[in-house]
């Protein structure tokens, strides 16, 4: 019996077998782009890094908060700033802490309130010329609160009511800041790199209507 005749079983083996690899590889890489395509992610991570439709990614942040203390956004108050910022918003530093994006977030845990708030903060606009204003616009809990344009390069203090509405029932207080003309670090750079105000100080009193 020739040779090319005892080794040929086993080169069909051999032959049925790749083609049974590349199948499943096939298949491996079929799935693969399917999750890509369509991941099963939650909605955060996809808005963020998917559909792109948001700079602040979320993260599980709700930092505990005494009505009437004032929150130092500074080098000083690193500490207790760092546990109410969500998203949005790169380390202290010496005149405050920097946006970062299109959108910043604060969370903090309140009791719950029969009246409304009134929420006082310090904020000066990130500017370069011809960009000598910033627009700001705040909401809480999803009810937009207030708008504000900042000018120049000192910071100024800024004050609104945060209305019953936007309270509710809700022990949390979350503080979204969007900013419509944040500048960005370079032309080619992306939005999550975005420049527009710098945060100095942050407080929340009681409205007492008694």
């Amino acid at each position: 019996m020739p040779w090319s005749d005892i080794w040929e079983p086993f080169r069909r083996a051999a032959s049925i077998g790749g083609y049974a690899l590349v199948a499943v590889l096939a298949g491996s890489e079929t799935v693969i782009l399917a999750f890509a395509l369509n991941p099963n992610v939650n909605a955060d991570y996809r808005a963020y890094y998917i559909d792109r439709t948001t700079t602040c990614l979320n993260r599980d942040a709700v930092g505990s908060y005494t009505l009437g203390q004032t929150i130092s956004f500074r080098n000083d108050g690193a500490k207790l700033a760092a546990s109410i910022k969500v998203c949005g918003w790169s380390g202290p530093v010496a005149d405050g802490t920097h946006s970062v994006g299109e959108t910043s977030r604060l969370r903090v845990k309140i009791t719950p309130l029969r009246n409304g708030l009134m929420a006082t903060l310090q904020m000066a606009a990130v500017i370069r010329p011809p960009q000598i204003t910033q627009r700001v616009v705040i909401s809480v809990n999803g009810f937009r609160v207030h708008a504000e344009t900042l000018s120049g390069k000192e910071p100024r203090t800024v004050s609104f009511v945060v209305p019953p509405p936007a309270l509710g029932k809700a022990d949390t207080l979350e503080i979204a800041f969007d900013y419509l003309d944040g500048i960005p670090p370079t032309p080619a750079a992306s939005n999550i790199y975005k420049r527009s105000i710098k945060l100095v100080s942050f407080r929340l009193d009681a409205i007492d209507t008694d």
